[in-house]
């Protein structure tokens, strides 16, 4: 089977970007604040999947909701037909999660083979757009709040970690 994934990178915010430099030029092991991340991503990443409505989204078309409600007995919460999906987005260790930290880097994501048509801006016909990864500027379009202010709070775990680290050296 093909490896398909969704991929995010954070290297287009310029201030989470230089944050995650220095925090590297401090210390060689960034772990901990990866860790945290990691966590407040899947925290956060919850409300997208307990949405009784279209939440932020633009609305199903009734023939769309019609076909879902019979399929599968429900239309809201979006994004969630099998569970595979949201299950893969919810927790590190959980099926089609991919969760990797390394003393530099933090990988998140899912290795659902259809979460790519979600997450993709292209046109379409079957699959509504349901992005399900908000982290940069996107993210006003449709996330959450809570998911809209993810790079403040990334940040400020980083640099709370730079604190200490100089704060450990008598800097």
């Amino acid at each position: 089977m093909a490896e398909s994934f969704t991929s995010y990178s954070l290297e287009n915010d310029a201030a989470f970007k230089a944050t995650l430099k220095r925090a590297s030029e401090v210390s060689e092991d960034l772990r901990i604040p990866l860790g945290l991340i990691g966590a407040d991503f899947y925290k956060s990443q919850q409300a997208i999947f307990k949405l009784q409505g279209p939440g932020q989204y633009p609305d199903l078309s009734e023939k769309y909701k019609k076909q879902k409600q019979k399929k599968v007995g429900f239309v809201y919460p979006i994004l969630v037909r099998t569970g595979r999906l949201s299950n893969s987005l919810l927790g590190p260790n959980n099926r089609d999660s991919i969760y990797k930290v390394t003393k530099l880097s933090l990988t998140l994501g899912t290795q659902t083979e259809y979460g790519i048509y979600h997450q993709s801006d292209k046109p379409r016909s079957k699959i509504p757009l349901r992005k399900y990864l908000f982290i940069g500027p996107e993210a006003k379009k449709f996330a959450t709040s809570e998911q809209q202010g993810r790079l403040k709070r990334w940040t400020a775990i980083l640099n709370d970690h730079i604190a200490k680290k100089l704060k450990a050296v008598g800097a």
